[in-house]
């Protein structure tokens, strides 16, 4: 059954690159992208207005550059998931030596490395996300569980106006929390990742192969029976505000696992800081749980969406 749903989504995936009659990406987001494009070109000239005005002349435009970038603190790193803080969660199951109500944030950042190297408008990145659960409320407020996942991956886009495939991704990510024996959890997957956009919604399905370990390193060996082959994710922007829809499932009937997720961002201010609503339910929302439900709802602020 497993194969089957792997198979019959990949083959979803590539069939539907043939359709047309669905507007391109680009031109759906023009405006906002112009925008935000605006937004970036003040700031720089902002930070060279500062530098030619009150920092010493270099005579050679190599140690210039160098300065600049120091000064003004640009090394392209940009957000890659979403940038969070929900200061007040509730998990609506109790667990043993934990309290219903934490924080929790998730820091995900990019780097692009490479651009265009093979010829197809590839891009080459490397990604770092950290996802934290913090017993804020609890004596001495300790973080219960934090999860590390760096990624390097490639991007292509789909140069195709009438397809609703607008970029392939294909990566490696390796995924662990850094706890000691008993508590120590990792894995690490292979994936290939498709956007696709249908009348401005996007549709974002991923199917992963676990790397194999040994079997005494390997400290979760059943995280397939929860964590399954795949996910999906739906996303849906309505004018200044994102709805996301997180979807995974194991596809076994008789011991069936799942995990959902929704996330509404909405603007506060100006500055690009959003109001943030989650609601998870299902397996795998940390390592430490990947075997354990749980059903949770925050609300918080969020920088990067």
């Amino acid at each position: 059954m497993k194969t089957i749903f792997l198979t019959s989504l990949l083959c979803i995936v590539f069939l539907s690159a043939q359709d047309n009659d669905t507007t391109c990406l680009e031109s759906s987001l023009s405006n906002t992208t112009l925008s935000l494009k605006e937004e970036a070109i003040s700031d720089i000239q902002r930070k060279e207005q500062y530098f030619d005005m009150y920092l010493n002349e270099y005579t050679d435009n190599e140690t210039r550059n160098t300065v600049f970038q120091v000064s003004g603190s640009l090394f392209n790193i940009d957000p890659y998931k979403s940038n969070y803080f929900l200061p007040i969660t509730y998990d609506f199951i109790g667990h043993q030596g934990r309290q219903n109500a934490e924080a929790m944030f998730q820091i995900s950042l990019k780097k692009n490395m490479l651009y265009n190297f093979l010829g197809f408008g590839e891009s080459m990145s490397i990604a770092y996300t950290q996802r934290s659960w913090w017993q804020i409320y609890k004596h001495s407020s300790p973080f219960r569980e934090t999860n590390y996942l760096p990624e390097v991956y490639m991007s292509i886009p789909w140069y195709n106006n009438k397809s609703p495939i607008k970029n392939y991704k294909f990566g490696f990510i390796h995924e662990s929390n850094g706890q000691p024996e008993g508590n120590s959890r990792s894995w690490n997957r292979l994936y290939l990742d498709v956007v696709m956009q249908y009348s401005g919604v996007f549709i974002n399905p991923r199917v992963w192969y676990r790397v194999p370990e040994r079997a005494e390193d390997d400290d979760n060996r059943d995280i397939l029976d929860y964590m399954g082959y795949g996910d999906l994710t739906i996303i849906y922007p309505y004018k200044e505000q994102l709805f996301k829809l997180f979807l995974r499932n194991n596809f076994d009937f008789d011991e069936n696992r799942y995990a959902v997720q929704f996330d509404w961002t909405f603007p506060l201010a100006k500055n690009g800081v959003f109001g943030h609503v989650q609601y998870f339910d299902g397996y795998g929302e940390s390592l430490i749980d990947y075997n354990v439900k749980t059903r949770r709802a925050g609300i918080g602020l969020s920088l990067s969406r």
